[in-house]
């Protein structure tokens, strides 16, 4: 019997919604003064990763998760409407770190409580927009030019699941580092 080396559909969507939901469970097991804590890890790449090295608190790091959702939503118009565009915006396709660090600078005025709205916005548009797809759609490779030599499927696999995730680990990282301190 030959393993299966993909997931469908219904898979993808279960998926990107239990990481989301983990990733809100474990927001509110934390009190508001550790989520607006400063991350006593946020400039060591071999905690937090170098994707999210301009997180530097939990508002950050979902409005991170936010910004490359809205990249998303915009990659996904653009090929409905026939402008077959890479995902990242040109000027920073080759140090889309500088891109981060801009995303995470223009929300320095944002609450903690409305990077969690806009996330729960995206997500759910997220969802929306991969349940929009047809399964040939989502997980033929290069089925769209744009996507190259990967699938639709792990484009949204990699501002949702994927990022939860780590989201979630550095969340408790966190957690754990603000009560070893005390």
């Amino acid at each position: 019997m030959k393993a299966k080396t993909t997931m469908d559909k219904n898979e993808l969507l279960a998926a990107m919604s239990d990481s989301y939901a983990k990733l809100n469970e474990q927001i509110g097991k934390m009190t508001d003064d550790e989520l607006n804590a400063t991350f006593q890890f946020a400039n060591d790449p071999k905690k937090c990763g170098a994707r999210w090295i301009y997180d530097q608190c939990a508002r950050d790091l979902l409005i991170h998760l936010y910004e490359w959702q809205v990249l998303m939503s915009e990659f996904v118009n653009n090929i409905r409407e026939g402008r077959q565009r890479d995902y990242l915006p040109d000027e920073y396709r080759k140090n889309y770190h500088e891109m981060d660090k801009m995303l995470v600078e223009k929300h320095q005025n944002t609450s903690f409580q409305e990077a969690q709205r806009l996330l729960e916005q995206t997500h759910h548009e997220m969802i929306q927009l991969a349940d929009s797809f047809s399964e040939e759609e989502l997980f033929i490779k290069g089925h769209y030019k744009c996507t190259y030599t990967t699938d639709m499927a792990a484009y949204f696999a990699s501002v949702t699941t994927s990022p939860y995730k780590q989201a979630l680990k550095m969340l408790k990282t966190h957690q754990k580092m603000l009560k070893t301190s005390c």
